[in-house]
């Protein structure tokens, strides 16, 4: 294949285009066109707005933004509208690259990172390069000196990369800083800063809304047996880049970048809307995972995706997912809490009945001592055994504990 035909299976960020149909060439061509309109707009546009301030954004620029963000124009709107450029006259000049040491990072600081970096998006050519790479790896690293209460995950380098594909690799300070507005500012509570626990938060809610929003596909899924969460995880944690085709999602996050979390959530239950007709006919789990990857994957209508989730959704207010995240909070602790209950009691057992049959004797102190701190928590080890099995258990994300737990 000629280096220009290859050109022609890519989309206009560098990711491949799988065997496009008429049908959905002819919607990117339609949004490509869009656009000249759109730019015309947004020249005329002056943005009085302060992102950071607690003032709710204009209808008007809400609107506008729905509307879309042009290619050209969207690496310096979304590092206004993000609130990235007034966050960074809050620090020194030099601020980013103190945190980055630039080009001084060394691989073993962070090796779980190093493996990762060669995962993410490695079909895309630029960003599969060792410079692009160099930069995932500066930003990120910044991003968690900054934030040092984050644990690191995987999913931050999509949404670095991601940032660097429409923004451009030539502008990494500002990618850094419209990270850490996004994150910091738009999206505190997200999977992507919290990792599994905000994950696991964040399906429980949309696991509601989807129950409140289409019942019927509740009843679907339950009679299959097909975990929700499963399915739509990354949509949350990966803010749709690897689920969404690259146009589709940055038009997603330009409405991230003006109205918050609420998009992700309306965008979610706009995919499950658009797919209801065929999930309801589904016969299999397996149909289910298909529809969710592979009909999402090819979800080129941004327009028609924005358009239901805004207008055909209904209420979603920013106040009532704040009130569904703290309860599905709560909910979540007390499962943490009946399942490390249940483990100690399980752990705490187990050690009386080896320190029992070894000793050979009813009365034996250490069985004693062990059958007394049933339910509760093990302050010392047990020959090396029950603690350190029981640290592992618990440190691990609740959905690979195992039935036996």
């Amino acid at each position: 294949m000629s280096q220009s035909a290859a050109l022609k299976c890519l989309d206009r960020y560098g990711f491949p285009l799988a065997g496009l149909t008429a049908a959905e060439q002819a919607v990117r061509t339609e949004a490509a066109a869009r656009e000249i309109k759109l730019q015309d707009k947004w020249s005329r546009q002056t943005i009085t707005w302060q992102p950071l301030s607690n003032t709710p954004p204009p209808s008007k620029l809400k609107q506008l933004v729905r509307e879309g963000i042009p290619l050209s124009c969207r690496p310096a709107l979304w590092y206004q509208l993000s609130g990235a450029a007034a966050l960074r006259h809050t620090e020194p000049a030099e601020y980013y690259t103190s945190l980055a040491s630039l080009g001084k990072v060394s691989s073993t600081e962070n090796p779980e990172l190093s493996l990762d970096l060669f995962r993410t998006f490695s079909n895309h050519l630029v960003l599969s390069s060792y410079k692009a790479l160099e930069a995932v790896r500066r930003i990120v690293t910044a991003f968690g000196k900054r934030n040092q209460s984050v644990a690191y995950s995987q999913n931050i380098n999509f949404v670095v990369a991601f940032l660097l594909v429409v923004m451009g690799t030539a502008k990494e300070e500002e990618v850094f800083w419209t990270l850490a507005a996004l994150l910091e500012r738009r999206l505190p509570a997200s999977s992507v800063v919290e990792g599994s626990s905000g994950l696991n938060v964040e399906q429980r809610m949309f696991d509601v809304l989807v129950e409140r929003k289409h019942p019927r596909l509740i009843e679907v899924f339950d009679r299959l047996e097909c975990s929700l969460g499963g399915l739509t995880g990354e949509w949350f944690s990966r803010m749709f880049t690897t689920a969404l085709p690259a146009e589709t999602a940055a038009r997603v996050w330009d409405c991230v970048m003006v109205e918050g979390p609420k998009v992700l959530f309306r965008a979610a239950l706009s995919l499950i809307k658009m797919n209801e007709p065929a999930l309801l006919n589904t016969c299999h789990s397996v149909q289910v995972s298909r529809i969710l990857k592979w009909r999402v994957a090819r979800t080129y209508q941004a327009d028609m995706l924005l358009k239901i989730g805004f207008k055909s959704i209904g209420t979603l207010k920013t106040d009532m997912l704040h009130q569904l995240r703290i309860a599905q909070q709560a909910a979540l602790s007390v499962e943490v809490a009946a399942h490390k209950k249940r483990l100690e009691d399980i752990l705490c057992t187990n050690a009386a009945a080896r320190a029992s049959k070894t000793s050979g004797k009813s009365d034996n102190p250490l069985a004693k001592a062990l059958g007394q701190c049933k339910g509760q928590s093990l302050p010392v080890p047990i020959h090396g055994y029950a603690t350190s099995k029981l640290t592992t258990i618990l440190e691990s994300p609740i959905e690979m504990w195992g039935e036996d737990y």
